[in-house]
C-alpha cells in the first residue's frame, strides 16, 4: 500500500514539475548543470522535489547554477537582455513576507568606492548583533572567506533572486536548510575583509547584483513596493564596472604592491599585460589594472512572456 501511495506522490510531482515550469516568469538556460551534478547531487534534487511537494513556498525556487561551493556560481547575460521581470516578494495570503535584515543606519552605499565597485549595502552594527533572512528562501552556501565577504551566508530566493549577508562573526544556520523571513542567519562581526563591525547585504538577480535600494527603504526598513520589477536598466551600471582599468607606473611601484592595493595577484597582473615571470615594469609604463573578464561562467537569461503577463 505504501508503495502505491509513493508511487501517485511521484507521478503527482512530475504533473507539478510540468506545471510550474510554465508559471515561473523567467527561466535560464543552464546547459552546464547536467554534468556537474554528480549521482549524490541529483538525488538530492529528486528528494527535494519530493519535498517540494508538500511545502508549496519551495515550488518557486529553482536551481540556476545551484552550486554550495562557490559565492559566485553563475551569472545571466545582462547586456542581451531586453525584457521585464516581476517577482512578487510579499504576499499576505501566501505567507510571504519582508524583514529588514538588521535596523541601523547605512554606512556605505552601493556604488563606486575609490578603485573598487561596491555591489551591497553596508549596515552598522555590533558584533553578535542578530542578522535576519529578508525573505522566505533556501541557504545555498555557507562560507568562510577570509579576503572578502568573510563568514557569508546565500540565500537563494523565488523568480531567481539571492541575498548575501557577509562579515557574520558565526553563521547559524546550514547549507539546503529552508528559511522563512525573520530567521536568523548569523551573527554580526569583522570576518574578513573589513575595517569594523558592519553586515555586508547584497542583493543578487541570477547573480547579477543589483542595487538593494531599489526595493528597500534603508530608512524606515521597509520595501518600496511588494512587487520586484527588474529591467536591463537596473545593471547598466556594469557597463562601467567591466570597462578596462589603467595605471600608470610611478617610482617604487612593483607588481605585488600593485597588486595589494587593487586587490589582484601578481599573476593576474602578468597575464592581462603579457609580462614574463621575470620582467620588471618600468615607470611610466600604462598598465591594465582589470578587464571586462570574469572566472565564473555565463549563463543566458530566457524571459517567458507568456508566464511574465500572468503576473
Amino acid at each position: 500500500m505504501r508503495y502505491f501511495m509513493y508511487c501517485g506522490i511521484v507521478c503527482c510531482l512530475f504533473y507539478l514539475n510540468g506545471f510550474s515550469e510554465n508559471q515561473v516568469a523567467a527561466q535560464p538556460c543552464d546547459q552546464e548543470s547536467d554534468t556537474s551534478l554528480g549521482a549524490g547531487m541529483l538525488e538530492d534534487d529528486f528528494q527535494n522535489n519530493i519535498n517540494a511537494f508538500f511545502d508549496s513556498t519551495a515550488t518557486s525556487i529553482d536551481t540556476f547554477a545551484w552550486n554550495t561551493q562557490k559565492i559566485n556560481s553563475g551569472r545571466f547575460d545582462w547586456s542581451s537582455w531586453n525584457d521585464t521581470v516581476r517577482i512578487v516578494l510579499v504576499d499576505s495570503s501566501l505567507g510571504k513576507r519582508f524583514v529588514q535584515p538588521f535596523k541601523n543606519c547605512v554606512t556605505s552605499d552601493f556604488g563606486p568606492r575609490k578603485w573598487l565597485f561596491h555591489y551591497g549595502i553596508d549596515i552598522r552594527l555590533k558584533k553578535g548583533d542578530p542578522v535576519s533572512c529578508a525573505f522566505d528562501g533556501i541557504v545555498r552556501v555557507i562560507e568562510n572567506d577570509r579576503h572578502g565577504y568573510g563568514k557569508v551566508v546565500v540565500v537563494r530566493h523565488s523568480g531567481g533572486m539571492e541575498t548575501i549577508y557577509g562579515h557574520l562573526s558565526k553563521t547559524l544556520v546550514s547549507v539546503n536548510q529552508a528559511l522563512k523571513a525573520g530567521e536568523t542567519v548569523g551573527l554580526g562581526g569583522n570576518s574578513g575583509r573589513s575595517t569594523g563591525s558592519h553586515l555586508h547585504f547584497e542583493a543578487r538577480f541570477y547573480g547579477q547584483a543589483f542595487d538593494p535600494n531599489d526595493i528597500i527603504d534603508f530608512e524606515t526598513f521597509t520595501l518600496k513596493s511588494d512587487t520586484l520589477v527588474l529591467s536591463k536598466a537596473n545593471f547598466e551600471y556594469l557597463s562601467d564596472t567591466h570597462k578596462v582599468v589603467w595605471h600608470i607606473v610611478k617610482r617604487g611601484e612593483s607588481l605585488g604592491r600593485l597588486a595589494r592595493q587593487f586587490h589582484t595577484t601578481v599573476t593576474m597582473l602578468r597575464q592581462l599585460n603579457d609580462l614574463s615571470p621575470n620582467q620588471p615594469i618600468k615607470v611610466g609604463r600604462k598598465i591594465a589594472i582589470k578587464t571586462a573578464k570574469r572566472d565564473d561562467d555565463t549563463f543566458t537569461l530566457r524571459i517567458s512572456r507568456k508566464a511574465d503577463k500572468k503576473l
